[in-house]
Formats: C-alpha cells, sequence, structure tokens
C-alpha cells in the first residue's frame, strides 16, 4: 500500500472522500453481508478477474481537456491539481472493478462522479468552518494514530516522510490533517449517537443469512453472529452517518452556488 492509498486534507482529502464513499454511501446499510460470508464467496473471482487484468494492457488516466478550474464552490475554486489527484487516487479502484465485471472503465462517469465528491467535500468543509469546528490535539492525535495503522508505518516521523516523498510538506500535512478532522467531527456532530442496538444487530445477521442462504452461496456457512458482531456494528454505524451524511450535502447543495466546469 502507498501513503497515497491514505489521502487526507482538503486537496487530499477531496480522493480520501471519494475512496470512503462507503461511509457516505450506504454500504453500511443494514442487511450487508458481514465480511467473514462476502470474502469467502467472492474473493477467487475477484482473484481471477485480477489476473486476467494484469495480464491485459492496463488503461491511462485520461485527463486531457481537464479545465485549470474544475469547479467554483460558494467562490472557492476546486482546481486541476485537486482533481487530478483525486481522479488518479480513484483511478486503479474503478479500473479494477469494472474489469471484474467484464467491462472497460467509463473514464467520463468516473470524471464527474470525482468533481461531484469534490464539491461536496468543499460543501462539508465550509460547513465544519460556518460552524467553528476546531481540529483539537487530541483529534489530531488520534487521526495520526489511525493513519498509521492504516499505513502501517512506524512512527508520525515516518508518515510524514512519506506524506513529503508524495510532495507534501509539513506545513501542508499539518493543515490538511486539520481539514480531516474537522469533517470527522462535522460528520460525528451531524450524525449523533450511532451506536446499533442489539436488536438492530440481530436484523442484520438474520438478513445476510436469508441473503446467503437465497443466492445459494452456502459453501461457506456464515460465522456465528459472536464471530462477525464487531464487522456488523461498524457496517450499521457507517450506515447511520451515511444518511447523516447524505442529508446533510442534500441541504448544503440546495443553497449553495455550484458551477462544474467539466
Amino acid at each position: 500500500m502507498t501513503i497515497k492509498g491514505t489521502i487526507l486534507g482538503r486537496r487530499l482529502l477531496a480522493a480520501a472522500f471519494v475512496g470512503s464513499i462507503a461511509v457516505l454511501g450506504g454500504c453500511g446499510a443494514a442487511g450487508d453481508e458481514p465480511e467473514g460470508a462476502a470474502a469467502s464467496s467472492t474473493a477467487p473471482a475477484a482473484d481471477e478477474s485480477a489476473a486476467a487484468g494484469d495480464a491485459a494492457a492496463q488503461p491511462e488516466p485520461d485527463l486531457e481537456g481537464v479545465p485549470d478550474v474544475v469547479a467554483v464552490v460558494n467562490g472557492t475554486e476546486i482546481k486541476r491539481d485537486e482533481f487530478t489527484t483525486a481522479y488518479e487516487g480513484q483511478f486503479p479502484q474503478a479500473v479494477a472493478q469494472a474489469q471484474a465485471g467484464g467491462q472497460e472503465v467509463d473514464q467520463g462517469l468516473l470524471k464527474t462522479t470525482v468533481a461531484d465528491n469534490l464539491v461536496s467535500t468543499e460543501l462539508l468543509r465550509q460547513e465544519a468552518d460556518k460552524r467553528g469546528i476546531e481540529a483539537t490535539p487530541e483529534a489530531r492525535a488520534a487521526a495520526i494514530a489511525n493513519l498509521l495503522e492504516t499505513s502501517q508505518l512506524g512512527s508520525e516521523e515516518e508518515l510524514r516522510a512519506a506524506f513529503s516523498e508524495q510532495g507534501l510538506d509539513d506545513a501542508e500535512f499539518d493543515s490538511q490533517l486539520a481539514d480531516q478532522v474537522k469533517l470527522d467531527a462535522l460528520l460525528a456532530e451531524e450524525a449523533g449517537d450511532t451506536t446499533p442496538s442489539d436488536q438492530e444487530i440481530q436484523e442484520a445477521y438474520d438478513a445476510a443469512k436469508a441473503q446467503q442462504e437465497a443466492s445459494g452461496a452456502t459453501a461457506t456457512p456464515l460465522p456465528p453472529l459472536d464471530e462477525v458482531r464487531d464487522q456488523i456494528e461498524e457496517q450499521l454505524t457507517g450506515g447511520k452517518t451515511s444518511e447523516a451524511a447524505q442529508a446533510l450535502i442534500a441541504q448544503l447543495r440546495d443553497g449553495a452556488d455550484i458551477t462544474v466546469n467539466l
């Protein structure tokens, strides 16, 4: 994994927002299949698709014709370099997903999606500033710890060095880290208490089990609830955050002055 895969902050946060659309796009909805069952039934096919993709010529990101100013959100410009960072960060995943389905990646659609998420990210950033949300030292430390865990680096110094190799100096790192922390705080404030009840967890497990049985993918039975409880709870929490975030984004878009130049 490269450090570019854990992008944060305003310019880098935009790519992270696209990458984390699972949180904002409903992958954690009740009824999603816990990872234990999903991985066992789909991993071999994904590996075969990846191998086939490696054998074929891989497409390159097409950024020709992307304007210097991709979008303007309430007077704030989203520039080409921000878009490029986000687009190139998402491109490999989009290619893999398309090839897994036997298709070619639709770069036009991907550009629209990336630009749309950049706009949403900027709206959230502006809202966090409007609410006076601060990036506290404790929240910064927690965010760095999370980045270290995700990137599997051993220290903050290594983390900063890795970002430096991507062209991000310490001052920009600190600025973008603060933006990420504020965005997380904004979504947490908006979502409120997202802890699922025991009943919600049981219902999600039962739905996943029924879905597995209906699909006939029973070669590897769903693990007992106790073994996948944490995964289900994480999915349900993400689903509640997703709903709150989507509602907030819709509200912010309704009153915003947005121009997209793609």
